[in-house]
């Protein structure tokens, strides 16, 4: 019985062999440490919402509010609650829908009124691309006429440059049938606690 010494060529591949072995074994032992990437969630949108002489009225909320002389929309904070509103409006009643917008009282009365109506137009065309029938939808504005509070500071300002949306005719026990309670909240609630809190100033 005799032995073969390996030659230099062999012992280089058997070298090479066992190194990829183990480290393919390694790999085994221990996976890669995988980082999840944060998912981005959309807020959560209570409706605000309150029965008027007209109908249910459902003003955007302050996060959606545009900046001063804009009629852009915020559409990553608007979008979840023009979702939900279009939905509402599309699911739970077939009444007529206004869509007022509205300025503070900085600058002229023509060119409020023109920023108002863009608002206004601005957010019909966002419901309308949601599925509301155009036909239900008419878009106004009213510049600085209709201010809900005081124009004194920025923080009443900033509410009054808003869109109001209104089912006309319509109940709200109709729109949050079968919703959950904690889908809607008061909006003349809210403005009170503001105007109690003396953030902004009641008209």
């Amino acid at each position: 019985m005799f032995f073969m010494i390996p030659t230099r060529q062999c012992r280089a591949a058997i070298a090479t062999t066992f190194a990829v072995s183990f480290l393919a074994l390694s790999g085994c032992a221990s996976k890669p440490e995988v980082v999840a990437t944060p998912v981005a969630v959309a807020p959560k949108a209570v409706i605000s919402i309150d029965q008027t002489p007209r109908g249910v009225q459902i003003p955007l909320p302050n996060t959606v509010l545009f900046q001063f002389g804009k009629a852009d929309l915020n559409t990553v904070a608007a979008d979840p609650y023009l979702d939900k509103i279009a939905t509402l409006i599309k699911t739970k009643s077939n009444k007529l829908v206004a869509v007022e917008g509205h300025t503070d009282n900085v600058g002229s009365l023509p060119s409020n009124q023109q920023i108002s109506e863009a608002r206004a137009k601005v957010v019909r065309d966002a419901l309308q691309a949601r599925g509301v029938p155009a036909e239900r939808l008419k878009a106004e504005g009213f510049a600085f006429q209709r201010p809900v509070v005081s124009n004194s500071n920025e923080e009443g300002r900033a509410l009054n440059r808003r869109v109001d949306i209104i089912i006309l005719d319509e109940k709200v026990e109709n729109i949050t049938a079968g919703e959950p309670a904690n889908a809607f909240e008061s909006a003349f609630a809210k403005l009170k606690a503001m105007v109690d809190a003396g953030l902004v100033k009641a008209l």
